[in-house]
């Protein structure tokens, strides 16, 4: 027999087809071709030649073994993912119609090549995908609000980051899938969260932390000093910040008691005189207030008092004390209406004057109060039921029956008579005995 150093193995026929020769020897340089039956098609190398290696030894070039396929007209539905496929059958020849879902993009392996068509062999020339964002890295110690099953992501997709307890999340905290199916920043880190010691103590002062409540003095934590009342800071930084487990700047705070200063002169003048000035224009504003209170109100009683009242109010009637007896002195009208009542018959008006004529005697004008009339003596009385009277009343009235009391009629008629024609006076007048 012959061996690989001489002859080619048989390369055998596929199933469904034949090769030519079918039999025989295959030296070096003899060439196997295969066919296939009647309904199939050859897949793969339709020929095969026998060569010799470097090590002398013969084999089939290529190496490969063809099939016979059963022939196809249709191409099948293609599955496309995040797609939706319009036609249901196609042929050889024809271009595959697809739509995305909303947020996600065609994709086609071959740029240059837009379509997608129906082999002869019933498979898709440059089958598209639809395409969102890929999913985006989860750096160690973080985690995110999206299933790990998920590996593309439409448009306008919005992935949380989160950390695991003990770690800070450094970086963009969202993440959004833009239309150019890139996310919208870098993912973020988780750095392991270092906590700083209790900020030094500050004798007679305290401190505060930003943000607040301070439970760890984390990284990034911020501490503000302060001193209590009557002390200051020896200089003005007054912040030291947490960075990686130690306080930054690293010096001791400390609060020195605040030295007594005087105020400055022209300041304590400037003040005076703005304290003077207010109150000088507080009293004016009060004075000015009370003055036109006064007017105001005088302007009311003018318009709206009757003139009775108005006269009335002006004071309480005036009165004398004869002998212990107080006499109310009439007002100028009580004493002109009086007057005109009590005239005599000898008395006559000129009403072309304008004023009365006394002719031969005038009694005094009647006062307000008891009427003198009622205060007359009458027949019963004597001289000593009237010894109680006032001599005011003894000289007006002289009584008969006690001349001694009566004064003479020349003293109370000299002063009452005057040249006729002449204006006499109205005004009351009492005679009182020395």
């Amino acid at each position: 027999g012959f061996d690989d150093l001489h002859t080619c193995a048989d390369p055998g026929a596929p199933e469904h087809g034949y090769k030519t020769p079918s039999a025989g020897v295959f030296f070096e340089s003899v060439v196997v071709r295969f066919h296939c039956q009647e309904g199939y098609r050859l897949n793969g190398t339709s020929k095969k030649l026998c060569v010799r290696h470097f090590n002398g030894s013969l084999s089939w070039k290529p190496s490969d073994k063809p099939v016979c396929l059963q022939e196809v007209t249709d191409c099948l539905v293609p599955h496309v993912e995040d797609a939706e496929v319009h036609n249901k059958t196609y042929r050889t020849g024809d271009k595959l119609i697809i739509s995305c879902h909303e947020g996600f993009q065609i994709r086609y392996p071959d740029l240059d090549n837009m379509v997608s068509i129906c082999q002869d062999d019933g498979t898709w020339d440059n089958l598209p995908i639809c395409q969102g964002c890929l999913r985006p890295l989860t750096l160690p110690h973080s985690y995110i609000n999206i299933s790990e099953f998920e590996s593309s992501f439409p448009v306008g997709t919005v992935v949380y980051y989160q950390c695991f307890p003990g770690y800070k999340l450094e970086g963009a905290e969202f993440l959004e899938c833009m239309y150019n199916l890139i996310w919208s920043d870098s993912p973020p880190r988780c750095l392991d969260v270092e906590v700083c010691p209790l900020p030094p103590m500050v004798s007679h002062g305290d401190y505060i932390c930003h943000p607040r409540p301070c439970e760890r003095y984390n990284h990034g934590t911020v501490v503000e000093f302060y001193c209590d009342p009557g002390y200051t800071l020896t200089n003005d930084y007054k912040y030291i910040t947490c960075q990686y487990g130690e306080w930054f700047p690293s010096y001791q705070v400390y609060c020195v008691k605040t030295e007594q200063t005087w105020p400055n002169t022209q300041e304590t003048l400037l003040t005076t005189w703005k304290i003077v000035a207010f109150t000088a224009t507080s009293v004016l504003l009060v004075l000015l207030l009370v003055i036109l209170a006064r007017m105001f109100q005088t302007k009311f009683k003018t318009h709206f008092l009757p003139r009775g009242n108005q006269e009335g109010s002006m004071g309480d009637p005036d009165f004398v004390v004869v002998d212990g007896v107080p006499v109310m002195l009439p007002s100028y009208d009580e004493a002109i209406s009086s007057g005109l009542n009590a005239l005599a018959p000898g008395y006559s008006a000129t009403t072309d004057q304008g004023h009365i004529l006394q002719t031969e005697d005038q009694n005094p004008p009647a006062y307000p109060g008891p009427r003198i009339t009622d205060m007359l003596p009458s027949e019963f009385d004597t001289c000593n039921s009237r010894s109680g009277s006032s001599e005011l009343l003894q000289s007006l009235y002289p009584s008969p029956v006690c001349p001694e009391t009566a004064l003479p009629h020349s003293d109370r008629t000299d002063g009452s008579h005057s040249t006729a024609g002449e204006a006499s006076s109205t005004s009351p007048r009492i005679d009182i005995a020395d």
